[in-house]
């Protein structure tokens, strides 16, 4: 199957804009993400050839990347290839806001980008579904790529070789604060961290959290996500990946957070506040955290509700 890059309907440029995300969510261990709104742009063009060879051009991020290993390279190639379609030369510029290894979905960003990119310039044959598995295949699990290509909350979880997605509408009172330190949590560490045999306790207590939580977080209920965002699958073994996990914990519930947990395996936390009409809670809470730790970065977020798109 080939397409007629002439086809005035498959563009030569196009910009995929993607949103940073939050996964595990307190007691929803490799389950459950969301979008935020934090964005990462990539522009990928294609580029003429006249010999017929194949070349990747990538600027905007660190220079080992800047050739066919980079994530999004891979990605787009490995998209073709499940398509059928015959590699072109492609040029991709990089504007990264979403930072790197810090628990908050980057590499997502760039394998969401790059499947998407190779499905709209070949005409768009892959459905939602299909865009997922192939990002869910590349990545190893779909908590993260997920929400990410989607929007909002989702819950992931397989079945029959199958990824079944649900969809969670957070209450738009919340907002994220996301708590960036100055120094990454190797996601293979974090892993490492995790036990990996629990006993029934453990689990009963981790699904009725969860499933406590997320009503919480829909029904904008404060209280009930204070006392069922706790988690003792995986936050207990990596927050020791943290050295500020504590410190950074106590100060925003003393500062009006109804909920904090880690962002992926870390190193960002996240606090959730109630902040509806007004926006003082949020100020309060941010204000404080970067007082006591000013060489960390502290941004407000809400829920980045569309997911990944092309913008041009």
């Amino acid at each position: 199957m080939t397409h007629n890059i002439c086809d005035s309907s498959i563009p030569y440029e196009v910009t995929i804009k993607v949103p940073a995300t939050t996964a595990n969510m307190g007691p929803g261990y490799d389950c459950a993400g969301a979008a935020l709104e934090l964005y990462s742009y990539f522009t990928f063009r294609r580029l003429d050839s006249s010999d017929g060879s194949v070349r990747y051009e990538v600027r905007g991020c660190d220079e080992k990347f800047c050739n066919e290993d980079n994530l999004c390279i891979k990605s787009f190639r490995r998209t073709l290839s499940e398509i059928g379609e015959k590699e072109f030369s492609i040029s991709l510029l990089i504007d990264a806001k979403v930072p790197v290894s810090r628990g908050l979905g980057s590499s997502s960003t760039c394998i969401v980008a790059g499947v998407m990119a190779a499905n709209i310039f070949t005409g768009e044959t892959l459905s939602a579904e299909e865009c997922l598995r192939i990002c869910n295949d590349i990545e190893g699990h779909p908590d993260n790529v997920a929400p990410c290509l989607m929007g909002g909350m989702v819950i992931s979880f397989f079945e029959n070789d199958k990824i079944h997605t649900v969809n969670y509408n957070i209450n738009s009172g919340f907002r994220f604060v996301a708590v960036i330190p100055d120094y990454e949590v190797s996601t293979h560490e974090a892993r490492k961290a995790v036990k990996k045999d629990i006993d029934i306790s453990k689990a009963v207590y981790s699904v009725s959290h969860a499933c406590a939580f997320y009503k919480a977080l829909m029904d904008g209920n404060e209280e009930l996500c204070r006392v069922a965002c706790g988690d003792v699958l995986h936050e207990p073994y990596r927050k020791l990946l943290i050295p500020d996990y504590d410190s950074v914990s106590k100060l925003a519930y003393e500062n009006g957070a109804c909920a904090f947990f880690i962002s992926g395996s870390g190193s960002t936390m996240l606090a959730v506040v109630k902040s509806e009409a007004f926006k003082e809670p949020v100020r309060k809470l941010t204000e404080s955290i970067k007082q006591a730790f000013p060489r960390f970065k502290v941004i407000e977020l809400g829920i980045s509700k569309d997911g990944a798109k092309a913008i041009n």
